[in-house]
């Protein structure tokens, strides 16, 4: 039998009385380890943001940006065989370097080769288990392009001090004599009357930010600040157990990890920062109340110079509190964060943008107590965590984990193989936590100008960072905006006449969002046109073509997934066309469309991304869809494909999913045809030794089980187990 269930709760998850919301949270605890980048870790692991990505950056030669310039070649990403691997440069002004402006094709020249190796799955077993368990986030990124003191700064106190008013700018890991003086979170938490501590452990030297601020260095020994803040404690987790079993756990806890194995820090191991990270956890689970009513989030300070294939949304120049020396602060890097929590159970996906200060928002959020240091950009751009939870639907069961294994720490040289080719993403999706983006481009086209005229709108609930990159030609770009809730900006691309007015950019938005717009302006000004329009209600996206010119043009529209089309619009002077594409139904919500026409072979519109219903989805596919029906089969009355575009995923542990909803006096639940050695259990309530095999007839249909068994109780609970 699999200790590990795929739990559906269609009502309260215990007997306790809770809201249902961030408040019935009691304790907020926060490790930060060292020194890794999201592809670093996480790269090949099935259902993020990783190798095989369908929408990196392309580079002006054409190649996507996982193959990065080397001498006269290139340097692909490829695996580790060891986990104890070298410390990279990763001070500000090399990291400056390769982001290079936004280009993000300096890694290999300002870091070294070894900057593209990543760990395969069965060296991080460890938090692979983690991730596949709880909420991963595939766009956190570090808050700034630079090493550990400014980015563990950012947890603490929601800045650097840009300006220099209180001790900063803080660029590089060193504290000014006498400490840093602007006021950090802690501090304000005090005033507040909200408990907190910080477990330091003995000697540290990683990331104990409070030491670095006077109001701390000069705090009485039985002051607040000094107990909390500065104390040191022999065992980190054995401290941790004992305020877990005594009843003493603060409010917000942050964890300081051991200064060298025990921190993941390059040449350190991996299984070693496993062993420290299941300490604290298993110290979390000491009271299983406590465990029970407790958000764990683990997270990394920055990258150590290894690469990751998302570019960092980049401020616009001259945002306030965001540039220094006329450089970009950050975002940086991408790096891992993984939830962990009754709220975020269920080896989920959230991608939405985050940074470190979102980890304070989450606690502004959830305490009220505001940090006025995190910049407006920031409050803008990145979200508050909570897109990752579901508050209404807690998971209180605790998974399995692994035990680590300590590695000798041993940092072999690492470099490319002689033969190089791209990692691969095994296939698979994850439960996709929904987000508040929606956003699109429509392109126009000016000869008169000389100009591509992009419109980006934004009818989310959140704001949306977009990048404009030239595809054959780099001047002034990449170009970095940001657009607000609904917001309109109109952004002018030169096209140039040496380039006999061809012209080819694309626009990268937010979860692989990604619009493509090449062509001749001679062909395409005021002739043709292609653009979309996405109906969040009825979970379609739909492709507008136009015939303004004098001649006959014919558009061929493709679905790159193969799922739909491929569609001919034949249009005549003045003639336009529509065709609708219900990606939520075929494709979780996901597409990837391109228009052509007959009348200029470089006509091209790349529309790739994911439309948002309020709902959770399924993340992007890396390989054929999880979930797709393109025509209707009928089972019991219900149509599939109609069922399976307004199912609501349940959380779960591990795949397979399981989908219900609801037909009449019946309920449906719905799961992959392939776990026919999974049986479907019910329970009046959540918890064990109440489940009983589920009496009910299956149905093959496709690829999918279907089972249909009347509703008896709208409080019940249903899971797939082995």
């Amino acid at each position: 039998m699999s200790t590990a269930a795929i739990v559906l709760a269609a009502g309260a998850s215990s007997g306790q009385a809770l809201t249902g919301t961030i408040q019935d949270v009691q304790h907020v605890v926060i490790l930060m380890q060292e020194n890794r980048s999201f592809d670093h870790y996480f790269g090949a692991m099935p259902g993020v943001r990783g190798f095989n990505d369908r929408n990196p950056l392309i580079f002006t030669n054409g190649n996507p940006d996982f193959y990065q310039p080397s001498g006269n070649g290139y340097c692909l990403p490829f695996p580790t065989p060891a986990e104890c691997i070298g410390d990279l440069d990763h001070g500000h002004p090399s990291g400056l370097e390769d982001w290079d402006s936004g280009n993000w094709d300096q890694w290999v020249a300002a870091k070294g080769p070894e900057a593209m190796s990543y760990y395969p799955q069965n060296l991080l077993p460890f938090h692979y288990a983690l991730a596949n368990n709880y909420t991963v986030c595939d766009a956190n990124f570090c808050s700034m392009i630079g090493p550990t003191y400014p980015n563990r700064l950012y947890l603490f106190t929601g800045t650097i001090d840009p300006d220099g008013q209180a001790g900063g700018p803080a660029l590089a890991n060193n504290v000014p004599a006498g400490g840093f003086t602007w006021t950090t979170y802690p501090e304000r938490l005090q005033n507040a009357g909200v408990s907190w501590r910080v477990y330091r452990p003995s000697g540290d030297w990683y990331g104990d930010v409070l030491p670095w601020f006077a109001q701390y260095i000069n705090a009485p020994w039985g002051s607040p600040l000094y107990q909390r803040g500065v104390l040191e404690v022999p065992d980190v987790a054995a401290a941790l157990r004992a305020d877990v079993t005594n009843g003493t756990l603060p409010r917000v806890s942050w964890i300081i990890p051991p200064s060298l194995a025990g921190s993941e820090h390059p040449p350190y191991s991996p299984s070693d920062g496993a062993a420290f990270i299941k300490s604290v956890l298993d110290a979390l689970a000491a009271d299983p109340a406590v465990f029970r009513s407790t958000v764990f989030i683990l997270t990394y300070d920055e990258n150590d110079g290894f690469f990751d294939h998302i570019p960092s949304p980049t401020p616009p120049p001259g945002t306030p509190g965001e540039y220094v020396g006329g450089q970009p602060i950050g975002l940086g890097v991408r790096v891992p964060m993984i939830l962990v929590s009754p709220w975020s159970r269920g080896g989920r996906v959230c991608s939405q943008v985050f940074d470190h200060t979102s980890i304070l928002r989450f606690l502004e959020t959830w305490t009220g107590v505001r940090e006025p240091n995190i910049s407006a950009w920031r409050r803008q751009v990145c979200g508050d965590l909570t897109s990752a939870f579901d508050f209404t639907h807690p998971d209180m069961s605790h998974p399995d984990l692994p035990t680590p294994i300590s590695v000798e720490t041993v940092a072999p040289s690492v470099n490319p193989p002689s033969f190089q080719s791209m990692p691969a993403q095994p296939a698979g999706s994850k439960v996709a936590m929904s987000l508040p983006y929606q956003h699109e481009v429509v392109p126009q086209t000016s000869l008169a100008t000389g100009q591509l005229i992009l419109t980006l709108t934004n009818s989310g609930s959140a704001s949306v960072h977009f990048a404009i990159y030239a595809n054959f030609a780099q001047t002034n770009l990449p170009c970095q905006l940001d657009a607000n809730t609904d917001q309109a900006i109109t952004n002018f691309l030169a096209v140039s006449p040496v380039d006999t007015n061809s012209y080819d950019y694309t626009c990268y938005g937010a979860n692989g969002f990604q619009r493509r717009f090449a062509g001749g302006l001679s062909n395409d000004a005021n002739q043709i046109e292609a653009w979309s329009v996405i109906d969040t209600n009825a979970g379609t996206i739909c492709l507008l073509t136009q015939d303004i010119g004098t001649n006959d043009v014919q558009f061929l529209l493709t679905d790159n997934y193969g799922l739909g089309g491929p569609w001919t619009n034949d249009l005549s002077s003045g003639g336009t066309a529509t065709n609708f594409y219900p990606a939520i139904q075929l494709n979780n919500g996901w597409y990837d469309l391109t228009v052509t026409a007959s009348s200029d072979p470089a006509f091209l519109r790349h529309l790739t991304g994911h439309i948002e219903n309020g709902s959770t989805s399924y993340s992007e596919p890396s390989a054929a869809p999880l979930l797709s029906m393109a025509t209707t089969q009928v089972v019991n009355g219900i149509g599939v494909s109609a069922l399976l575009a307004n199912i609501v995923p349940a959380p779960s542990t591990n795949p397979p999913p399981l989908f219900a909803t609801t037909a009449g006096q019946n309920l449906i639940l719905v799961y992959p045809a392939w776990a026919s050695n999974y049986v479907v259990q019910a329970s009046p309530v959540f918890g064990p030794g109440n489940w009983s095999p589920l009496s009910a007839t299956m149905n093959v249909v496709s690829n999918y089980a279907v089972v249909s068994t009347p509703m008896t109780s709208t409080n019940a609970f249903f899971r797939l187990q082995q």
